[in-house]
């Protein structure tokens, strides 16, 4: 299920640069304790890497990044959430309209509209642009230290590693043979000013937006769109959307580097 959040803010003001950790405290502080809590604690889905499935972007609308101060707000924002489960994005929303209200970092919103966003008709291949960056990675122990390997779209693991999270996913939600069907990934449109360097509480994170070829079983392409391609979705990477088939072509100026 996904859902548009549209805010308003009271104030208009700076939001820190790397505010992802906020939003999505904010998404916690407001789904139904019986479903956050064991969601924070990696309980919800269970398992030996325990899976969060959710994924949202950032924010859109009247923002503007400034570098080295934050990213100003200027007016009415909105940023998209999605879960293959539909009783958490149920629960979010409620939580949401419930209090009418949310704080994000220093600034607070006004919750004035939540939409579902129905999905659209899936065969055998999409095209997707990232709402916000996909990341992928492998740890490595080079001379006895531990260290992240990031890969960026044009290196063959990067593939690798979305189709093999996105399996894991599958598996996780019990999907026969984890989707079953061969599953493939190749960029369309992503330019080097695409690569996001973000910060995640005290850890740098390498991601990427562009847009994307995805071909697979259908119950493959809707998990992309709800649950997120990539490592790390519940902090707020991997959210992607369709683009329509006349759109297909033409990079956005997200897409082509402007934040």
């Amino acid at each position: 299920m996904r859902l548009e959040i549209r805010l308003e803010p009271d104030r208009l003001g700076l939001l820190p640069l790397h505010y992802r950790e906020a939003l999505q405290a904010m998404i916690y502080r407001h789904l139904p304790r019986e479903i956050g809590q064991p969601l924070h604690d990696g309980a919800y889905w269970p398992g030996e890497r325990p899976l969060k499935l959710f994924v949202f972007s950032q924010l859109h609308g009247e923002v503007r990044y400034r570098p080295g101060e934050g990213v100003e707000v200027t007016g009415p924002v909105w940023f998209r959430f999605a879960s293959p489960e539909r009783d958490l994005a149920l629960g979010l929303a409620a939580g949401l309209l419930g209090f009418g209200r949310v704080r994000i970092a220093t600034l607070e919103f006004a919750v004035r509209e939540i939409a579902t966003l129905a999905l659209p008709p899936l065969e055998e291949r999409l095209v997707v642009r990232a709402l916000s960056p996909i990341t992928v990675y492998r740890t490595l122990e080079i001379e006895g230290k531990r260290r992240t390997q990031y890969y960026n779209p044009l290196n063959e693991e990067f593939g690798e590693l979305v189709v093999a999270n996105l399996q894991r996913k599958a598996r996780v939600l019990g999907m026969e043979n984890g989707g079953g069907g061969a599953v493939r990934i190749r960029p369309l449109a992503v330019h080097p000013r695409g690569k996001r360097l973000e910060r995640y509480k005290e850890t740098w994170i390498e991601g990427w937006v562009g847009r994307f070829l995805l071909e697979g079983p259908p119950e493959y392409l809707r998990l992309a769109l709800e649950a997120g391609l990539g490592a790390k979705n519940s902090q707020g990477f991997g959210y992607v959307e369709e683009v329509r088939a006349s759109a297909e072509t033409q990079a956005s100026p997200q897409e082509a580097g402007e934040r």
